[in-house]
């Protein structure tokens, strides 16, 4: 049994209202552990063992481990319902299973659930075993698909919270692409306030730059992050520049150099501008693809001994 998937059955005991408990052991060896183990689909099928330990404790941490479990509610016993919502709120891959239908409780009415008889026919046997066969399959198929209430709420609720992610990701983009428009439509004013020799106080601005740098709230392919690195650092010298230009002597030749050097700049920040504004374009639409690993930065190339290092 080395190596398969545990498949934990949360079954009555003791006697309930339609079965002693001898016929419960009965049901567990002879019904629902061949029907799990025959399909060959890897899983071991077991139930609860007493041991000398805390019992709730114990069936807590089956329900947290188990792959895949299994609840008869057959006489709707309190325990296996309490243990069914444990599971529930724990785990997915819950297989609802009881002898008549009309055990299921009416907040899972909605949930599929597969009915066995105590003492099938051949017919009846073979049916159970091809329903817990395809249930088990469709697991192993999708093993994430919500199947349960408490399941359900909270792939709602990650789909809320995507949704919202998604929102305030467009709104940090949008701020981004007017800081660039700003910065482009400032370097001009700055090229002119210099090449006439005048006193300007255009400064550029990097903030939402710097968030998208320090955040990555989506990761960037290493073209746009050279860029924007290079964008942030050109802010950076320049607004220094600027608040100490007018000290330095030799006015005239400096602010004729500085022009040419923003003028540079422009088609960084218009090259920049237009891959961010891609960005967005396919990322409202769901067709942005993150690269798959993320982009470190290196601020030096020393910081490359300590990468090899931590590798």
């Amino acid at each position: 049994m080395k190596n398969k998937k545990k498949c934990f059955v949360i079954m009555p005991f003791s006697e309930t209202n339609s079965l002693a408990e001898k016929k419960w052991t009965e049901i567990f060896e002879h019904i629902i552990q061949p029907a799990v183990e025959d399909c060959r689909l890897g899983h071991e099928c077991g139930r609860y063992e007493f041991r000398r330990a805390n019992i709730i404790k114990d069936i807590l941490q089956e329900l947290n481990n188990a792959h895949v479990v299994i609840a008869d509610l057959t006489d709707s016993n309190p325990n296996v319902l309490w243990e069914l919502g444990v599971r529930h709120t724990l785990s997915k891959r819950t297989i609802l299973i009881a002898q008549n239908k009309k055990f299921l409780p009416s907040d899972l009415k909605d949930y599929p659930i597969i009915t066995y008889k105590y003492k099938p026919t051949p017919t009846e046997g073979h049916k159970f075993r091809q329903e817990i066969k395809d249930k088990l399959t469709d697991i192993e198929a999708d093993p994430e698909k919500p199947d349960s209430p408490v399941a359900d709420f909270l792939e709602h609720k990650n789909i809320d919270i995507i949704a919202y992610e998604k929102s305030a990701n467009l709104r940090k983009l949008d701020a981004l692409l007017s800081e660039l428009s700003f910065d482009i439509n400032e370097i001009d004013s700055i090229s002119k306030s210099l090449t006439k020799v005048h006193l300007t106080s255009s400064r550029l601005k990097n903030d939402c730059i710097k968030l998208y740098l320090s955040t990555r709230y989506l990761n960037p392919t290493p073209k746009v992050l050279d860029s924007m690195t290079l964008c942030d650092q050109m802010v950076d010298w320049v607004n220094q520049e600027l608040d100490l230009f007018f000290y330095h002597e030799g006015y005239d030749k400096l602010a004729k150099t500085l022009s040419k050097d923003i003028l540079k700049m422009r088609g960084n920040f218009t090259s920049l501008l237009k891959s961010v504004a891609k960005i967005g374009t396919d990322f409202a639409n769901d067709n942005y693809q993150e690269p798959k690993e993320s982009i470190i930065k290196l601020a030096s190339p020393k910081h490359e001994k300590y990468l090899k290092l931590a590798k």
